[in-house]
């Protein structure tokens, strides 16, 4: 298998948030449409393009991974099908081995249609491959795709002047990754939420071996992690950067506006001290290199055994919900959007998640008029937007087997009983992340139906509103202090065919040489050396150089 396959399947990061909001608006149903022609923004149908015979999209974790939901992901296609009165077939390939199953799929031929890949080098791999189209040709004419905002989505895949993906979609808010803290063990000692590396680690020495919880046994840590994914702001901290997925690969400073390699900087050799200090004295989990499951690392954080992990933004308050459940009524989690040391403005990192990029394979027959359907259908047609995003649409509250109902400027998201009495809310396929022309909370307003038990819909609603504001006060917080700075999409990673070349050496010597600093297993400059020898070899400076060189730059890093 070609080794660019195996990039890590980190980059696939997925927001899994649900959006609601509370409000109420008379019920007015859905457009009346020709069958078969999606309605566009402004209420008419599109008659400019024949529609596909067929359509084949293939999706990463389509609602939830392989064989989570399999009634709704049969039921999903046949609504567009009869919808829209063409064929739809669906592809969800297992997430541990997505990556690799299409690689194997498009280098056979086998693989069609529309295809969710993870970003950054997996794409810039695939037109290097000729194995997608450019899309801004066929795109040229559609109404929908040149009326859309931002721009940013439509800029976000160009190369080269060439549309090669569209983004997968977001309401347009920020998205970033914050460590969630318990701020009941904090108030225990009479602290204040850190701001600084000095501050954080005087809490969780004390939250590992002050008894935070008063229950008179060792047993808190003070934070844990799965690898180093869940330690950015410690190295961020230190100004020795990784990158946006917690890779130590070359990354772009914003500080100084250069691409660098954070692995030779003198203050990796500060990080892997500190590191290697909370290591020893167990004030950081010891488990992290061995126990990488981010499922342990959460159990760890909702029971109560560690004083918190930094993790995308929503689970601070998801964390907040499982320890009250675990531990009791008196535990919350704070949040710590960034903690200063050797630097203390643009520390952490935020986007407004445009989402995967989803790209059309060579071989896909009617490639102009499926891409021209595709577009118009899920971001100009209301009913496939929302279908999309949250499930079929029905036609009224509550429908059989339709998971929500538009209605004016709301969208009613539908409830069932389940077998044991729960109200459930219909599962949602994640086709669609979201369009700031149609996003919740700022232009469409969503409650739940639950005929049953309206003060379950009502308390839901409101739940859910609470926290979109508060999540939104925690990142406006620390974009006021200078600490979050939005990182542009195209400097996420670099785009040389070099970094193509020696992605997995580069990691792979860099994590060497993290784990074995910080584990003892070898001496921290010995393992730096190491790395530094092994990058002169693979031409990391040239990756560096050719970075920079967009940006007007020159390294002064020598290997």
């Amino acid at each position: 298998m070609n080794k660019h396959a195996k990039l890590i399947t980190l980059l696939c990061m997925v927001m899994c948030a649900v959006l609601v909001f509370w409000g109420c608006n008379k019920a007015v149903g859905p457009a009346e449409t020709e069958p078969g022609k999606p309605t566009m923004s402004d209420g008419s149908s599109d008659d400019s393009l024949d529609l596909p015979d067929k359509i084949h999209l293939v999706e990463c974790q389509f609602y939830g991974d392989s064989m989570y939901n399999l009634n709704y992901k049969e039921a999903w296609p046949l609504a567009l099908e009869e919808k829209y009165g063409i064929s739809v077939t669906m592809s969800y390939p297992l997430r541990d081995k997505y990556m690799e199953t299409l690689y194997e799929s498009a280098v056979s031929g086998e693989l069609t249609g529309i295809v969710e890949i993870f970003g950054g080098a997996y794409l810039l791999q695939w037109i290097g491959n000729e194995w997608i189209y450019p899309l801004s040709d066929y795109l040229a004419d559609n109404e929908v795709w040149n009326n859309m905002i931002p721009q940013m989505w439509k800029d976000a895949y160009t190369y080269n002047d060439h549309v090669w993906a569209l983004a997968s979609g977001s309401d347009g808010e920020a998205t970033w990754f914050a460590r969630a803290m318990r701020g009941d063990w904090l108030d225990t000692f009479g602290l204040d939420k850190p701001y600084t590396i000095d501050e954080f680690y005087e809490a969780s020495y004390k939250f590992t071996y002050n008894d935070p919880d008063g229950n008179d046994v060792d047993d808190t840590t003070g934070f844990t992690s799965a690898g180093i994914w869940n330690l950015q702001d410690i190295f961020q901290s230190f100004d020795a950067r990784l990158n946006h997925v917690a890779e130590p690969v070359p990354v772009w400073n914003p500080n100084e506006n250069i691409w660098e390699d954070s692995m030779i900087k003198p203050e990796m050799n500060e990080c892997m001290t500190f590191l290697k200090m909370v290591y020893d004295e167990k004030v950081m989990d010891n488990d992290i290199f061995a126990a990488t499951d981010g499922a342990i690392m959460r159990q760890k954080v909702s029971q109560g055994r560690c004083g918190g992990t930094f993790y995308w933004d929503s689970w601070v308050w998801n964390f907040s919900n499982m320890v009250t459940y675990y531990v009791g009524s008196e535990a919350y989690m704070v949040c710590v959007g960034g903690l200063s040391g050797n630097i203390e403005k643009k520390l952490n990192h935020y986007n407004v998640g445009i989402g995967s990029p989803k790209v059309m394979m060579k071989n896909t027959e009617q490639p102009k008029e499926t891409i021209n359907w595709y577009v118009n259908t899920f971001f100009g047609d209301e009913w496939g937007f929302w279908t999309g995003r949250f499930g079929p649409v029905g036609e009224e509250r509550g429908e059989a087997g339709k998971s929500c109902t538009i209605e004016d400027k709301t969208i009613i998201r539908n409830t069932y009983i389940d077998s044991s009495g729960n109200i459930r809310v219909y599962p949602s396929p994640g086709f669609i992340g979201g369009l700031p022309s149609r996003a919740l909370y700022s232009v469409y307003e969503l409650k739940y139906y639950a005929p049953s038990n309206p003060e379950w819909a009502e308390k839901s609603a409101q739940t859910a509103y609470d926290k979109y504001t508060t999540r939104k006060e925690w990142i406006e917080e620390y974009i006021a202090n200078g600490m979050a700075y939005l990182l542009p999409d195209k400097l996420t990673q670099p785009t040389s065919e070099k970094y193509l070349e020696i992605y997995d050496e580069i990691h792979s010597a860099a994590m060497e040489a993290i784990t074995a600093s910080v584990t003892g297993s070898a001496g921290i400059e010995d393992s730096l050396n190491n790395y530094r020898r092994l990058a002169k070899v693979l031409g990391v400076k040239d990756i560096l150089d050719f970075e920079n060189a967009k940006l007007g730059k020159a390294t002064a890093q020598e290997y």
